[in-house]
C-alpha cells in the first residue's frame, strides 16, 4: 500500500514517512497542493494525507479537485492538520475528505485512521463493479486550469441554487411554486416534462411541452408512482394519484411524442420524504452526466421550495379554519 504525504514541512514529511514505513507502507511525498494533485495523477496512491495550509494550493482545494474527478474520487483522503476548530472539521468534511487527523495524534492514532480508511475503501471495491480506468497525467498548469473550472462551476451552482431559494421565500401556493421551479430548471436543463408528486395529497403537479400527449402523461404518472415505491418502500395506488397541470390553460392534446428518458429524485424535508421530482424528455439521451450533476445540485433546493409551499398552504388552511370557527361561535 502506498501513501502520499502532502505537507510543506520537510520535518513533518520525514517524521510521518518514517512512521508509515515502519508500519510497512510505501511512501511518496509532495511539498504543496499542486505537487499533491499532479502526483495523484502521475502515480495514483492508495491513500492521501493532505495538510491544510500549503503554498500554491491548499489541502482543501486539492481534496476537492481529487474527489470531484471520477477517475480519482475513490482514493481515500485524510486531512492532516494542526487546526482543530469546529469550522476546520466542517470544511474538511465538506471538501470530500474521508477523515480528519490532527498532528498531535501522530503515531498509533494516525496508523489506525489510515487502516480504517483503507478497509472502508476495500469494502467499497468489493461491492462495486470493477473498472479499468487510465488516469491521465497532469502538470501544474493543468491543475490551475482545473481550479478555475471548479470555481466557475461552484459559482454557477450557487447562482442557480440561490434562484430556487428565492422562490421558497415568497410564500406562494404549491402550484405557483412548482411552476416557478420548472421555469428556473428550464434555464439550465433541457427537458420536456417536469413533475412533482407530493405525498401529502397524492397530487402530481406537472409542466409539459405541447409535444407531450396523453400517453406521455400516463407514463409520467407511472414513473412518479414507481419512484415513490423505490424511495419510500410503499407504493400508492396509481388510481389514487391525480395529475394537475401548471402553467397552461386549455385542453391537453391527445397525441404527442413518447417519453424516451427520465430522471427521478426524492424530495426530503427534515429527513422525511415529502415528494418526488420527475424530469422527462422525448430525447433518449437527455440527461448526460454533466446535466445530472446540475440537477442533483438543485434537488435539495427544490425540496425546500416544495416544503415551504406545503407549509404555507397548511398555515392558510389553519387560518381559514380558525376564522370559520370564530364566525360559527358568534
Amino acid at each position: 500500500m502506498r501513501i502520499l504525504i502532502a505537507d510543506d514541512s520537510p520535518v513533518l514529511r520525514m517524521a510521518v514517512s518514517k512512521l508509515l514505513e515502519a508500519e510497512g507502507f510505501e511512501v511518496s511525498t509532495a511539498a504543496d497542493g499542486i505537487e499533491a494533485v499532479t502526483s495523484v495523477y502521475e502515480s495514483p496512491p492508495d491513500l492521501v494525507l493532505l495538510d491544510v495550509k500549503m503554498p500554491r494550493l491548499t489541502g482543501y482545494v486539492a481534496c476537492r479537485l481529487i474527489k470531484e474527478d471520477p477517475l480519482t474520487a475513490q482514493i481515500p483522503i485524510l486531512i492532516l492538520t494542526s487546526l482543530d476548530s469546529e469550522e476546520d472539521r466542517y470544511w474538511g468534511q465538506n471538501s470530500g475528505a474521508d477523515g480528519y487527523v490532527t498532528k498531535d495524534s501522530l503515531g498509533a492514532g494516525l496508523v489506525a485512521a489510515i487502516n480504517s480508511a483503507l478497509a472502508t475503501r476495500a469494502l467499497t471495491d468489493l461491492t462495486s463493479r470493477p473498472s479499468v480506468q487510465v488516469v491521465p497525467s497532469m502538470g501544474a498548469a493543468d491543475v490551475l486550469t482545473r481550479v478555475c473550472e471548479m470555481l466557475d462551476r461552484k459559482l454557477f451552482e450557487m447562482t442557480v441554487v440561490n434562484s430556487m431559494t428565492a422562490i421558497s421565500m415568497r410564500s406562494l401556493s404549491v402550484p405557483v411554486s412548482i411552476e416557478q421551479v420548472f421555469a428556473e430548471v428550464r434555464h439550465v436543463v433541457q427537458y420536456d416534462v417536469g413533475a412533482v408528486l407530493t405525498l401529502e395529497n397524492r397530487l402530481i403537479h406537472f409542466w409539459a411541452a405541447e409535444t407531450i400527449g396523453q400517453d406521455g402523461l400516463t407514463r409520467l404518472k407511472q414513473v412518479a408512482v414507481d419512484s415513490v415505491a423505490r424511495f419510500s418502500g410503499s407504493e400508492p395506488h396509481i388510481d389514487a394519484v391525480r395529475l394537475v397541470e401548471v402553467g397552461k390553460s386549455g385542453d391537453r392534446i391527445t397525441e404527442g411524442k413518447s417519453i424516451e428518458s427520465v430522471y427521478t429524485a426524492p424530495l426530503r424535508g427534515h429527513g422525511t420524504l415529502i415528494g418526488v421530482l420527475v424530469l422527462a424528455s422525448t430525447r433518449p439521451t437527455a440527461f448526460p452526466d454533466q446535466v445530472l450533476t446540475t440537477v442533483r445540485t438543485l434537488v435539495p433546493a427544490i425540496a425546500g421550495v416544495v416544503e415551504s409551499a406545503l407549509t404555507f398552504r397548511q398555515a392558510m388552511q389553519q387560518e381559514v379554519q380558525s376564522n370559520l370557527t370564530a364566525i360559527s361561535g358568534m
